[in-house]
């Protein structure tokens, strides 16, 4: 059986993983390609509120309306304090080990289909000791759709996690840009920035998450979803 594995990642928190990877399971949606959804690990859950959850955003695709449950079905390691998983699992005298994790989402990547899995915070992330992110990404031979900021410095992150994702040897399907925040950062100028340091031999793709009517823009990241495999 032909794998057909991603993992959404990013340099860092709050870029926007979740926004793109509803857009997409979307988009998959309306072209009836059934994808497999997951979001194993999530810092900062609000039991008392779970309908803001990424979680919960994720499932809402589905066109069912999620419950506690089903959040748990696709994200077993819900930590309530917004910090990094392994430290919230420390505080709140939880269990966070990195083979569990592993053994879990190896077992939801040999589902057939497309199995998407969003991870949390960037690709460095620790999950137990040196074990991060990028780990598990190589392990479960995932190819990566990468969210980058638009801001003051997000060229060098952006560089550097090519770079190191790049060096495991990980397919990388698109970066994705994302404009969402109001800044003076000229998106044409990060987009031009990264292509000149890889030759243009990276995809790049930018969205707007505060523009409603963007939907060329995931129509064309989910043509490079499906031309990957």
């Amino acid at each position: 059986m032909h794998k057909k594995n991603i993992f959404i990642t990013s340099t860092g928190t709050n870029l926007g993983k979740t926004y793109c990877f509803v857009e997409i399971l979307k988009e998959l949606g309306h072209r009836k390609i059934i994808a497999n959804s997951y979001k194993p690990i999530l810092s900062g859950f609000n039991f008392d509120n779970i309908v803001d959850s990424d979680s919960y955003k994720i499932i809402q695709t589905r066109n069912i309306t999620p419950d506690i449950d089903h959040i748990k079905d696709i994200t077993p390691w819900l930590f309530q304090s917004p910090i990094a998983p392994s430290i919230a699992a420390m505080k709140e005298n939880k269990t966070l080990k990195y083979e569990e994790v592993l053994k879990w989402c190896l077992k939801k990547s040999n589902i057939n289909g497309i199995n998407i899995f969003e991870g949390a915070g960037g690709i460095y992330v620790p999950i137990e000791g040196k074990k991060t992110i990028l780990n598990l990404i190589k392990e479960l031979e995932c190819k990566v759709i990468l969210i980058v900021g638009n801001y003051l410095g997000s060229v060098s992150h952006t560089i550097s996690a090519i770079k190191n994702i790049q060096h495991e040897d990980i397919e990388i399907i698109n970066v994705i840009i994302n404009k969402n925040n109001d800044n003076d950062v000229n998106i044409e100028d990060t987009k031009s920035l990264i292509n000149s340091v890889f030759n243009s031999k990276v995809k790049i793709r930018k969205v707007f998450q505060n523009d409603n009517n963007d939907n060329m823009s995931f129509k064309k990241i989910t043509d490079d979803i499906l031309n990957s495999f």
